[in-house]
């Protein structure tokens, strides 16, 4: 098409004909304009759909991750349930007549409660997200804002876990001093099979010991408030898989 232009151009300048040749030359500028536009509408377009491929498989990749984490918060939450129901048991103690409990059974329910279930949730690819600036450039608004959210959320829970966990600790350096540590572990025979301490033979002293109260109050505290935090985490994560399943 251009060659023919071409031709008809050479053609009307050697008659002479200064309107048409001015007229067909104008209409090759024109004609050229209108390629190079085509070709960058295409170029646009393939870019486009290069774009719109990698958003879903990072949305699918995004659900992967979502959905196991959402499996590894659920069984965790159990065994923070176990914990507080635990830790229950023994606040409960301190409010009853000593005599009514014994050693033995106050060992095992501290063996319980001694337990630190940790969630630590993967974030590979929201920080890789958060990193590259890529969250901004998310066509879903709703999913920008709860990957945001659950950003939020993360750092909450890793103060609220940081807390719990030294709450545990300060209860097992309260025992190392004050009571027998050896006595709670043997009192789960199915994996610490030895015998009970001939130094300190009854833990139930402990139950008169108000610091101790106070210690076990505040794991109880903690990990209600970790319970709490947990469901929050749950509802956010339904919420993004939701939102990337309506995406695909």
């Amino acid at each position: 098409m251009i060659k023919l232009f071409r031709n008809i151009r050479k053609k009307l300048a050697s008659e002479n004909k200064f309107m048409a040749y001015s007229r067909y030359a104008i209409g090759e500028i024109i004609l050229v304009v209108i390629g190079i536009l085509i070709a960058l509408q295409i170029n646009n377009w393939n870019e486009n759909r290069k774009a719109g491929l990698q958003e879903q498989l990072l949305l699918q990749n995004l659900q992967g991750e979502f959905e196991d984490n959402l499996k590894d918060l659920d069984s965790i939450a159990i065994e923070v349930d176990q914990v507080i129901t635990s830790l229950e048991r023994v606040f409960d103690m301190f409010s009853q007549p000593h005599t009514n409990h014994s050693s033995d059974s106050l060992n095992i329910w501290l063996s319980d409660a001694l337990k630190s279930p940790n969630w630590k949730p993967s974030a590979y690819l929201l920080n890789n997200l958060s990193n590259s600036g890529s969250i901004a450039e998310l066509k879903n608004e709703r999913l920008k804002l709860l990957l945001y959210k659950w950003s939020r959320q993360q750092n909450e829970m890793t103060e609220v876990q940081q807390r719990t966990e030294k709450t545990g600790e300060e209860i097992i350096s309260y025992l190392k001093k004050n009571g027998s540590l050896r006595n709670v572990d043997t009192s789960k025979e199915d994996f610490f099979n030895y015998r009970q301490s001939t130094i300190i033979i009854s833990n139930a002293h402990l139950l008169s010991d108000p610091k101790f109260e106070n210690h076990i109050d505040d794991k109880l505290f903690m990990y209600k408030l970790t319970s709490t935090w947990l469901l929050q985490a749950r509802t956010t994560i339904i919420q993004l898989i939701e939102e990337t399943e309506t995406n695909k």
